[in-house]
């Protein structure tokens, strides 16, 4: 959990033009060089996320969105919707969530 807390801020903005995001990268000190991961990742052409907190739970999920993607832009010739790509993620989750025995 200290990880959680201590992971930094992650933001997205949406406009009518585009979208931002950014992601604070934390170091202990003031003048240390910041050795953590990457925070953003690109899934596909046209979706990208920004991540904190526990990376190893995080990689799985991009990996598993980046193959989603993948597949359905090889079955159907199109980029598959956003909104189908988090859906199909979120009930990912909520099943890896629900087969851990020390989760909540």
């Amino acid at each position: 959990m200290e990880a959680i807390g201590n992971a930094g801020t992650a933001i997205g903005i949406l406009s009518k033009h585009g979208v931002v995001l950014a992601g604070e990268k934390v170091t202990s000190k003031l003048l240390q060089t910041s050795t953590s991961t990457e925070k953003m990742y690109k899934i596909d052409d046209h979706v990208s996320c920004t991540v904190v907190g526990i990376m190893s739970d995080a990689s799985i999920l991009i990996n598993t969105a980046r193959v989603q993607a993948q597949r359905y832009t090889f079955a159907y010739q199109e980029p598959m919707p956003v909104e189908q790509l988090v859906q199909s993620l979120s009930e990912q989750a909520a099943s890896e969530v629900g087969n851990d025995p020390t989760c909540c």
